[in-house]
């Protein structure tokens, strides 16, 4: 009996695997589908069927709804707004509409998300100017991995940090180039009336490439500060505290588990 039972455990366990290795290639099959909601029309990986992001769109949900409600307080007519880690769009397509004449800048730094906030900003007809950057405190080039999903840890697009790789090892097949940008070294032809930032662990090093910016618009900002980055990164919130004194800024409020909003004292 002992014997039999162990076949089958190894022979359900080899299952298992295969198909979990079946699911993970079906998972990262780029193929896009175009989904008409409430918020917009949003073009998402057909595939990547546990993605929350995508899931929250298309069950007609805004993902990251109280960031965005908390965020379109602040904005003015005729201003620019930063969204710092676009992801597939929807918060900058939302913003973008949340006033007169209002110029949303969109940055993300991976290609295969960038090739879909492209799409996204030209079928909703918006206000949008996109960038294919990773914002830090530094300007250079860089080799990032691919996203790879997996059913077990990175189902979601955008949930991964992104792992900037030596030139040494760069292949084609694993990564892509991408120039890391300051939003210091940015022109605004407008006033900005409020940036937000979500970049998986990269927002002190965006903070602190935007610090002229903020000293002269004095816009208000909703950042991510989550653990799980806190060794890749070596930062502390206190880290983040520092710089908000170094801004003579505040803490206004905390925003769901890890977000946070600042305003000028």
């Amino acid at each position: 009996m002992k014997v039999i039972l162990k076949r089958i455990f190894r022979l359900t366990d080899f299952t298992t695997r295969i198909w979990d290795a079946i699911e993970n290639r079906l998972m990262n099959l780029r193929y896009l589908k175009l989904y008409k909601t409430i918020t917009g029309k949003y073009y998402l990986p057909y595939f990547a069927k546990y993605d929350m992001i995508k899931n929250s769109i298309i069950k007609n949900e805004i993902f990251d709804k109280k960031v965005y409600e908390v965020g379109k307080k602040f904005i003015e007519a005729d201003t620019i707004v930063l969204d710092i880690g676009s992801n597939y769009g929807q918060l900058s397509i939302l913003y973008s509409f949340s006033n007169t004449n209002v110029s949303v800048y969109s940055f993300e730094a991976d290609p295969y998300i960038f090739k879909i906030l492209k799409k996204n900003v030209l079928i909703n007809g918006s206000n949008i100017k996109a960038f294919n950057y990773l914002i830090e405190n530094q300007n250079t080039e860089n080799f990032i991995d691919k996203i790879n999903l997996n059913s077990k840890n990175y189902f979601t697009y955008g949930s991964q940090k992104i792992n900037i790789i030596d030139k040494k090892n760069f292949s084609k097949k694993k990564t892509n180039a991408v120039k890391s940008v300051k939003i210091d070294d940015i022109k605004f032809d407008k006033k900005i009336s409020f940036m937000k930032i979500d970049t998986q662990g990269y927002d002190l090093k965006v903070l602190y490439g935007a610090e002229n910016t903020i000293l002269n618009h004095k816009m208000p900002i909703i950042f991510e500060f989550d653990k799980e980055f806190k060794l890749d990164f070596k930062y502390e919130f206190k880290d983040f505290e520092d710089f908000i004194k170094l801004i003579n800024y505040k803490i206004e409020e905390k925003i769901d588990r890890d977000n946070y909003l600042i305003l000028p004292v």
